[in-house]
């Protein structure tokens, strides 16, 4: 049915949108205070901004990324999920005649 699928859709593109805004976000600031942290230590080998963004950021930001997806997940759903409950979202998919059942099916 055209309906279920507009929802799936509507709902994946709502939590892929938080899940990279929040990956975005949280990956900023952790780049930001690690590089705080370890500017002596950069500063004091004397390399290259290029060669410390090239082979340190560039491991670190996937890694980083990897270890935290789960958090990163669950931040995403909790916050579209209740962004859909203020703007009512939720009460107007339900009455439309959609179970709450089908309603979950595209966060499992």
């Amino acid at each position: 049915m055209k309906f279920y699928k507009t929802i799936d859709i509507y709902i994946t593109k709502k939590f892929l949108g938080t899940f990279f805004y929040a990956i975005a976000l949280i990956l900023s600031i952790a780049v930001v205070f690690d590089m705080s942290e370890n500017l002596d230590e950069f500063l004091s080998k004397d390399i290259s901004w290029l060669t410390i963004i090239s082979e340190y950021y560039l491991n670190f930001i996937p890694y980083f990324a990897n270890l935290f997806s789960p958090l990163f997940t669950f931040i995403a759903v909790i916050y579209f999920t209740s962004k859909m409950a203020y703007d009512t979202e939720i009460i107007a998919i339900l009455s439309n005649g959609v179970s709450y059942a089908r309603l979950m099916r595209p966060y499992m």
